[in-house]
């Protein structure tokens, strides 16, 4: 029986499709009447450079430093417009728990 040979990008869209609650970007914006919409990717789908300054972000224990990790180029406008680490980091840990369902006794599941 021959190997069979997979395409990630393949695998990465049949987990899309079969996970349509779980979106590959969080688009955000600062307040209501922003116009700048803000996006990261959610780690799941980080490119491996987004992993690995994500990775060294949370070694170092710098929020800072992770939202710039999360939002690469967007950081500095992201910073002028009055956007907030903190804040940043709440819609972050928002995003992973829309990414866990809880089962009928309350216990997280992975969708």
């Amino acid at each position: 029986m021959a190997n069979k040979q997979y395409s990630l990008q393949a695998v990465k869209a049949k987990y899309l499709e079969s996970h349509p609650n779980i979106p590959e970007y969080v688009e955000f914006t600062i307040d209501d009447d922003s116009k700048t919409v803000y996006r990261f990717h959610l780690p799941l789908f980080q490119t491996n450079e987004e992993k690995r300054a994500f990775n060294e972000a949370q070694k170092a224990d710098d929020e800072f430093q992770l939202a710039k990790a999360l939002l690469g180029d967007q950081y500095e406008r992201f910073d002028a417009e009055g956007g907030t680490v903190t804040l940043l980091m709440l819609l972050l840990q928002q995003a992973a728990e829309d990414l866990t369902e809880k089962d009928s006794e309350g216990n997280p599941t992975q969708r």
